[in-house]
């Protein structure tokens, strides 16, 4: 190779390491320059001149600086994009800067070592007298002075003003300014930190960290600046700051007191301490006129969730023999210590009965090993037993957690019921196996809920009133579910349909011969089902009345349970199960064999119906619940708050959030992305209509096109 031509790429390789060196720099001060203004903005409020506040982190300004400094990178990059960097164009540019260098301003470049170049790169060959001429001219260029010189103007300025920049990072010089302007504002302003939009945190930055109970053996968690934040219950919630302690109280939603809570110098600063319950609160931490909100979300520590899978459904057995599969699975939330198979064996009939418990298959985990899922395998022999004709088996899964509470509840599967049949009971031709009818199921259910009631009872003198109060509700939950089974199954034999059509009640619009008075069912005197003119005698009235009798008496009890008096609920439970008895024994019937079915030619049938032209008139819409309402109205006098005083709108939406958190999930999720939109900055009108739709129940449906076209 030439040795013109390696001085010329020497040069070369050279101009293109100035030219990246610039572009890197130029890069660099862009973002440091994105990263200052971006922290500047995040310190001033610029709430007192009218506009909306961007709040923006140290941590979000350095990321939109480094994406700044990236983008200004290919923005420089492009500028050269038509300019060929490489190859013999590149070198041939190369060497015309080299001759430009030799020039004085009144001479212009002869090309005389440019087309010398171009001919080298080319391979071809350049006479002598060319090459002489090249070689003088690049010797009288003076190519290292020229690329000192280029160096020094391609990093000079732009390296002082990235050193700039970096100064200023480092000492932080703006956050004095910011501060002393936030304070000399917060002076003017008589003290009311209140009244400004937030764009800083009022009382300076805090820390988070939610220590969980020893039971659920989870990891500590820290956070870093929040104003919300979720914990299980029973945790222990710490914030620490810096600076001068702060007065702190603590208020949980639906109280009307506040508690104050204790504040302890720790580590330079401050720190308190506030144990998490199972509903929201609200810590309040105040310095110097200035407040700020602390959002506790305390979830409960759900009961294990257990599923009986096998067998599948109730069953009635001829002879008490044979092995059944037993199959369940457990779960919890955060680990499952013991999970087994519960048996309530009842035999006898009438008042005279007896009960015995049978627990098998037990499984157990240590209680830090954290298990939530389990699956609890096992086999019921119904010959060990000893059952007798008449016996009922009652069958539950039944799973426990680690909570280390004395009143904590197991958490049951749904129970299977299996009946060994009598011998009076097969006086028929053939008998067809199928579950217990609902009055068995319910005479049955009926029976174990005024067992539990006696037993409550006779243990209520020795128990704590609240614990009575909590034991009869329980009861008076389950009392009033079997009294609406039984409503079902005498509005299904009214109206002579099934379950599976639709689901029939008082006051459904439908003639069922029955009417709702002060809770309790009556024989309706309007009827037009033809069930009275019948006469009182007729078979209609005589499997239906012992039904509406129980019915009758299961809301007696029901009352009583629920004012926490199970003595005066025994009574009442009596009468149903008589009366579930008396209809037991009036609507058997045996079947011949299975019944014939029912095949409908569908295309048959098909559009012979006939269609009476008349619709249904539209309702106007319900209005608002009274706390609905309340919560609308506070809703619209925080977003009217948003232009003037956003920290006070803020903390308004956050309060209002807390309280529906518990009786209104899906008002607290919208008013959740409300409360993210307002930390962003910018319009949030889209989620304060989003969340008052939600309110009040407002679905917005797609638009879809028409079947005809146009809308009609």
């Amino acid at each position: 190779m030439s040795p013109l031509l390696t001085q010329v790429q020497a040069v070369h390789r050279a101009l293109a390491t100035v030219r990246t060196v610039r572009r890197t720099v130029l890069s660099v001060a862009a973002g440091l320059v994105c990263v200052l203004l971006l922290r500047i903005m995040g310190g001033i409020e610029r709430g007192a001149l009218g506009g909306v506040t961007v709040a923006v982190d140290n941590a979000l300004a350095d990321v939109l600086g480094v994406v700044v400094g990236a983008a200004a990178w290919l923005l420089l990059g492009r500028r050269g994009k038509h300019e060929p960097l490489t190859g013999n164009a590149a070198l041939a540019k190369s060497a015309l800067w080299i001759e430009e260098q030799r020039t004085t301003p009144t001479s212009s470049p002869d090309f005389v070592l440019t087309t010398a170049v171009e001919m080298l790169a080319a391979g071809a060959a350049i006479p002598g007298a060319l090459s002489t001429a090249a070689a003088r001219t690049l010797q009288d260029a003076s190519v290292d002075a020229a690329l000192r010189r280029a160096r020094r103007a391609a990093w000079q300025w732009p390296g002082l003003f990235v050193a700039a920049c970096v100064g200023l990072l480092l000492a932080s010089g703006a956050r004095p300014v910011l501060e002393s302007v936030e304070a000399a504002r917060g002076s003017a302003a008589g003290g009311n930190g209140g009244a400004l939009p937030r764009t800083v945190a009022p009382l300076g930055e805090w820390k988070v960290r939610v220590v969980p109970p020893a039971y659920a053996a989870l990891p500590v968690v820290s956070f870093g600046d929040v104003n919300s934040v979720a914990a299980l219950g029973g945790s222990r919630v710490v914030v620490s700051g810096s600076g001068t302690a702060p007065r702190a109280s603590l208020r949980a939603v639906g109280a009307d007191d506040s508690v104050t809570t204790p504040v302890r110098e720790a580590d330079g600063g401050w720190e308190f301490s506030i144990v998490a319950s199972d509903a929201p609160q609200t810590a309040r931490v105040t310095r110097g006129g200035r407040t700020r909100l602390l959002i506790v979300e305390g979830r409960a520590d759900s009961v294990p969730r257990v599923s009986l899978e096998s067998p599948a459904r109730d069953s009635v057995f001829r002879e008490a023999r044979g092995v059944l599969p037993l199959a369940a699975t457990a779960h919890d939330d955060i680990g499952l210590t013991c999970a087994h198979f519960e048996l309530i064996v009842t035999s006898g009939e009438g008042e005279r009965f007896t009960v015995r418990t049978v627990r098998m298959g037990e499984r157990t985990w240590p209680a830090r090993d954290g298990t939530r899922q389990a699956a609890l395998r096992g086999e019921l022999d119904l010959a060990k037993l000893g059952l007798q004709p008449g016996d009922v088996v009652h069958l539950r899964a039944v799973g426990r957690d680690a909570h280390p509470a004395a009143s904590r509840e197991y958490g049951s599967s749904e129970t299977r019921a299996f009946r060994i049949a009598r011998p009076a009971e097969y006086d028929s031709v053939a008998v067809e196996p199928a579950p217990p009818p609902e009055v068995d199921k319910s005479l049955l259910s009926q029976r174990m809920l005024l067992m539990l009631t006696e037993k409550l009872d006779k243990a209520q003198k020795r128990m704590v009133r609240g614990d009575v109060l909590r034991e009869s509700l329980r009861l008076a939950r389950d009392q009033a579910r079997l009294r609406l089974a039984v409503g079902d199954v005498v509005f299904q034999r009214l109206s002579g349909e099934s379950s599976a059509e639709h689901a029939h009640s008082a006051g459904d619009g439908h003639d069922h011969g029955v009417e709702l008075q002060g809770g309790k069912l009556a024989m309706s005197t309007s009827s037009t089902t033809g069930m009275l003119e019948e006469g009182n005698d007729s078979p209609v009235v005589a499997i239906n009345q012992p039904l509406l009798e129980a019915y009758n008496a299961m809301w007696d009890a029901g009352r009583a349970l629920e004012q926490g008096d199970p003595h005066a609920a025994i009574p009442p439970m009596k009468r149903a199960l008589e009366a579930i008895e008396r209809s037991r024994a009036a609507s058997r019937i045996y079947l011949r064999g299975k019944p014939p079915q029912v095949i409908v030619d569908i295309g048959k049938v098909r559009l012979t119906g006939k269609d009476t032209g008349q619709v249904t008139a539209r309702s106007g819409r319900a209005a608002l619940d009274v706390r609905s309402a309340e919560r609308d109205a506070r809703l619209v006098r925080a977003a009217g708050l948003l232009a003037a005083d956003q920290l006070a709108a803020r903390d308004s939406v956050a309060l209002l959030r807390v309280e529906a958190l518990g009786d209104d999930p899906a008002f607290a999720a919208v008013l959740t992305q409300l409360l993210a939109a307002m930390d962003r900055g910018g319009d949030v009108t889209a989620p304060v209509v989003q969340a008052r739709r939600v309110l009040g129940n407002v679905v917005r449906t797609r638009a879809t096109a028409w079947s005809r076209g146009v809308p009609p």
